[in-house]
């Protein structure tokens, strides 16, 4: 079967959606394979279902995160993988609001050669860099965090414990220096708790610090509930900036996976909930085993003041990425 790829721009605003969802059908249509024993399937750059570089256990709230994780190209993931992986992403969206827009995003990690093994090069998004991550982080791309270069250093590392130093520059040549720990207990238990805190320097905005808490329980062999609460404090602001989303992931064959998620969006001084969002992401591997394409439509109800009134707004985000990495 053949597929072709429309342009948003050939569709006036009330008709995108309908023109999106015409241009990727086929995608998604399209019949899935036969399920692959794991034993026969070769590593993919340690990011597919079938990935045999790791021996992961059905009931195990860590191990089903980890695979969720990997094929949804969570950002911890890529970054605290044991090799070298990289995300190439080309985004676009549309909301009513914000119209048309799109993007592209590097992501993911390379360890230098002939240089300490702790040594590493980060291409990232720092997490809750920015009040837009709060306020507007669902419904339009020019709002997300762009692409950081970083020299990251692994200070220590156990089963449970991880610790990190890192240095980089900012999209306006301005530097960067973070301190990263996470606390992630053994894996083997239906539910797990995962706690990640950052302390960094930005220069020109001073000092900060961002927080999160997640907490992943199996519901089945193939499906997840996950709770994640974000809360930022940075001396450029009073008060603190928050987001609180509940998700419900499920792997609908090897190469199809869903999220279903509601998420709130807010600040404390002056204190208003600044968005509530609804959404869906499907998730494929098309074509090659390291090709995805993704569709994520959603509804959002926002506010950029508390000034301001709220208004509602469909979104929708069409993503295609390839996978660069190394076999293990």
């Amino acid at each position: 079967m053949k597929y072709s790829f429309c342009h948003p721009g050939i569709a006036g605003r009330t008709s995108f959606l309908k023109v999106l969802l015409l241009c990727v059908a086929p995608a998604f249509a399209a019949n899935e394979p036969e399920a692959i024993n794991p034993e026969d399937a070769p590593p993919v750059f340690g990011l597919g279902w079938l990935d045999s570089t790791q021996e992961i256990a059905s009931n195990s709230a860590n191990g089903l995160a980890n695979r969720f994780d990997r094929f949804f190209g969570v950002q911890r993931s890529d970054i605290e993988a044991a090799y070298s992986s990289l995300r190439l992403t080309t985004i676009n969206s549309w909301n009513n609001i914000d119209n048309i827009d799109s993007g592209v995003r590097l992501r993911g990690k390379v360890y230098l050669p002939r240089i300490d093994e702790r040594i590493s090069l980060i291409f990232s998004e720092e997490d809750g860099d920015g009040t837009t991550y709060y306020t507007q982080n669902a419904a339009s791309i020019s709002q997300q965090n762009t692409t950081r270069m970083n020299l990251e250093l692994n200070l220590r590392e156990e089963s449970n414990h991880r610790l990190f130093f890192r240095v980089g520059m900012r999209s306006n040549l301005k530097g960067r220096v973070s301190m990263r720990y996470r606390y992630e207990p053994d894996p083997g238990k239906p539910t797990v708790n995962r706690l990640t805190q950052s302390v960094y320097f930005k220069d020109g905005v001073g000092f900060g610090s961002f927080s999160r808490y997640q907490l992943d329980h199996v519901l089945a062999n193939e499906s997840l509930l996950r709770w994640t609460n974000d809360v930022r404090f940075e001396e450029s602001f009073t008060g603190a900036e928050y987001t609180s989303s509940l998700e419900y992931l499920i792997l609908r064959s090897n190469q199809t996976a869903m999220s279903w998620y509601g998420r709130v969006n807010g600040v404390s001084s002056p204190g208003y909930v600044a968005s509530y969002d609804l959404g869906l992401r499907l998730r494929k591997n098309i074509y090659r085993e390291w090709l995805y394409v993704e569709l994520e439509p959603g509804y959002t109800w926002r506010k950029d003041s508390p000034f301001l009134d709220r208004e509602g707004t469909p979104y929708v985000f069409l993503r295609f990425e390839m996978a660069i990495g190394t076999f293990n």
